[in-house]
């Protein structure tokens, strides 16, 4: 059944307390006044009786505590809106699992709001045996259709040109509900005129609580333009990038990494794991079937392998690639791609082949390196250890958005494009269809984007976020949004940002809505401005 939440006046809420003795889980999926929402909590206890419970206090409250005179069973919401009969209970399933529907009341004083939910279980039993499978803590951030809302904290540290990975997924989208992020630096792109002090922390975003975390441990090489991965035990891997700041005056430089790094949660600690053979930045890795992480492409930078502006990205690129076996510790060469790539966009197909499209690249002739902007297409077969090309892009590209939608085709838009000796953002869009190896081309965006982002929604949709303008030696980041229909060859302008963002993390999570945090804004410089937008 659907129910009304009659919800009562604001509390005034303190900072969120984490629930120590949490053992369920528990997510909502809608947030917007005046529309359904969906509550559900998994690792429950089966077939046992359930509380769930909101609050406009995430203080906490002994109310339980002093029924059963457990310490235990301390509640980290407040009791304000149960004790005026807001609490929904049930029984949890043969699988513990435990869902109730309710409408969001459409108050507009609501609006920007944070109602915190809370579930535990009673199994029957008396004094500490009473209570048990409390849930961690819901932040549900009330919010209006197709609007953009801060979130619940800012990023604790500015960076653009970031590396990130979904940390934990969902039980019903199997959407990130964590995500983790490290390294980057203070703009988009290498200036010679200005130094680039590359990043050596790390951060959490929690899609449940709407927070973000700096977590313990400094990377043993500050990065940006790097690969992040999350390997198969749960741990993270930094692959190669720049670190900087190097030179002075108007001689500023960074340097190409060949080395990396791994960050285990369990202890806040990173570990240099063995160098690749190769210095590289910009290129795209993968996470194989068998664990092992395989790395493509990618530019060394100049003969010192430097990057001092752009020029050096340009005629630099690699077509290698290398595979880390975390057993071992250990790097081997894998296959070579069919072409030199660097700033390539990259994505996993429904069936598990790997697509790599686009890219700066460059032909040799009489041993020079002519750069170009790639169309050229790739696919990798983990079970042949192989490259193939596939169907090229209608428009060369790189540095653009990419996504996999719900029927498998991929939408790939925006980047930086052009003729080479006229290099800058473009705004064109295509589709490739994996079961033709046929790309379609689709209508224009209405702003040029480099360094977008782009989220595949349900039904076939796909937003396109952020990105910036003007030129690659300069660019002017955007705030600007757009949506793609598969139905209907679309593509519609979305509601903008509050800031602009480019080159920062971007990611559509559990619950539905789409997280933007980070990179580089309005003042040219990264940003700490987090935002979540709720379709």
């Amino acid at each position: 059944m659907t129910r009304t939440l009659p919800l009562l006046a604001l509390g005034l809420a303190a900072p969120l307390a984490a629930q120590s003795n949490a053992t369920s889980t528990l997510m909502t999926y809608g947030d917007v006044l005046g529309a359904p929402s969906t509550l559900v909590l998994t690792d429950l206890t089966p077939n046992t009786p359930v509380f769930l419970i909101p609050s406009f206090q995430n203080t906490g409250s002994a109310f339980l505590v002093g029924l059963t005179g457990d310490v235990n069973d301390q509640l980290a919401v407040g009791v304000d809106l149960a004790a005026n009969g807001n609490i929904f209970t049930g029984m949890s399933d043969a699988t513990g699992r435990f869902s109730v529907s309710l409408t969001i009341p459409n108050n507009p004083a609501f609006l920007d709001s944070s109602a915190y939910w809370q579930g535990w279980t009673e199994p029957g039993g008396i004094g500490a045996a009473r209570y048990d499978d409390f849930s961690n803590i819901r932040t549900m951030s009330l919010n209006n259709a197709a609007r953009w809302q801060a979130t619940e904290n800012a990023v604790p540290v500015a960076s653009a040109n970031l590396g990130f990975a979904s940390w934990e997924t969902g039980s019903e989208n199997d959407d990130p509900t964590r995500l983790f992020v490290c390294g980057g630096g203070p703009a988009l792109l290498v200036d010679a005129s200005t130094a680039y002090p590359t990043i050596d922390q790390c951060w959490e975003v929690d899609a449940v609580s709407g927070l973000h975390t700096l977590l313990p441990g400094t990377m043993t090489d500050s990065r940006a333009f790097h690969n992040v991965v999350q390997l198969q035990d749960g741990r993270f891997m930094a692959i190669g990038g720049i670190n900087g700041p190097f030179g002075s005056g108007s001689n500023f430089f960074t340097k190409v990494l060949r080395t990396c790094e791994i960050y285990d949660p369990a202890t806040g600690a990173w570990t240099a794991t063995a160098n690749m053979s190769k210095f590289r930045a910009g290129s795209t890795s993968f996470v194989l079937p068998d664990g092992r992480v395989m790395v493509a492409g990618g530019t060394e930078g100049n003969n010192l392998n430097e990057l001092h502006d752009v020029a050096d990205l340009l005629g630099t690129a690699l077509k290698t690639t290398e595979i880390y076996n975390p057993t071992t510790n250990s790097w081997s060469f894998g296959p070579n791609l069919t072409e030199f790539k660097a700033g390539a966009m990259s994505i996993v197909l429904d069936d598990g082949r790997w697509l790599v499209s686009g890219g700066i690249t460059h032909t040799l002739l009489f041993g020079l390196a002519i750069p170009d902007f790639s169309n050229n297409q790739q696919i990798y077969n983990p079970t042949t250890n192989s490259w193939s090309n596939t169907g090229n892009l209608k428009d060369k590209r790189a540095l653009g958005g990419i996504a996999l939608m719900d029927n498998g085709q991929v939408f790939i838009g925006g980047g930086a494009g052009g003729d080479i000796f006229n290099i800058g953002p473009i705004r064109d869009t295509e589709t490739y269809n994996p079961a033709t190896g046929g790309t379609t081309a689709r209508p224009n965006l209405s702003q040029d984007s480099a360094f977008n982002t782009c989220v595949a929604l349900p039904g076939n949709v796909v937003m396109i976020i952020g990105g910036a303008r003007g030129d690659l030696v300069d660019p002017i980041p955007i705030n600007n949004t757009w949506f793609y229909t598969h139905a209907s060859g679309t593509i519609a302008s979305g509601p903008v940002m509050t800031e602009s963002h480019a080159g920062g993390v971007v990611a559509l999570v559990e619950d539905g809505t789409v997280y933007v945090g980070g990179g580089e804004s309005d003042s040219g410089s990264a940003t700490i401005a987090a935002r979540s937008y709720s379709p």
